[in-house]
């Protein structure tokens, strides 16, 4: 809950950037105590489990240079997540909470899974295991794949730009996309 040492240790330390791998209300209060500290006018922040909720919990004055990585971000403007999103909206109303990230990683896991038992025609988890390695899908991320059990994304680099995510650049698997 007091994060006063570690941020003592971060002032000391003289460091540029600081990877935060806090989440929920531990990231939260953590942001607050980082910017309350001044630390963010002279180190960064990079978390690559930061989500638009933990954001919106932080606060503006608490998300100076604080970057995330993540495979989709509720801001992302492309055709398969203005898709997702228009589908959600239409389902749920205009006025329904936008699914930031997390919520959108829980969907995908839906789609990844009735993919691996379409494809197995079976619930066997052996079966399923089986089948892992030549399955596709599409999805809010677009067209995905398992590579060796992995799934084979694209990963974004955002900035916190007051209460929500500005993507600064997309980063493509080594091995290309499926």
């Amino acid at each position: 809950d007091d994060f006063t040492d570690v941020l003592r240790r971060i002032e000391r330390a003289d460091a540029d950037a600081v990877l935060v791998l806090l989440v929920g209300s531990d990231a939260v209060r953590f942001n607050r105590a980082f910017a309350a500290a001044g630390l963010d006018a002279r180190c960064l922040r990079l978390s690559t489990l930061m989500d638009e909720s933990m954001l919106l919990g932080s606060g503006p004055g608490a998300t100076v240079d604080l970057y995330s990585t993540a495979g989709f971000f509720a801001s992302l403007a492309d055709g398969h997540s203005m898709d997702f999103h228009g589908r959600y909206a239409a389902r749920f109303g205009a006025d329904a909470p936008v699914p930031g990230s997390l919520g959108e990683s829980c969907y995908e896991g839906v789609l990844l899974l009735a993919a691996l038992i379409e494809r197995a025609r079976s619930l066997d988890v052996s079966a399923i295991g089986a089948a892992a390695d030549h399955v596709r899908y599409e999805g809010p991320r677009g067209l995905l794949g398992l590579d060796g059990r992995h799934v084979r994304q694209r990963i974004y680099l955002a900035e916190a730009d007051g209460l929500d995510f500005t993507v600064l650049a997309q980063l493509d698997s080594p091995q290309g996309l499926p």
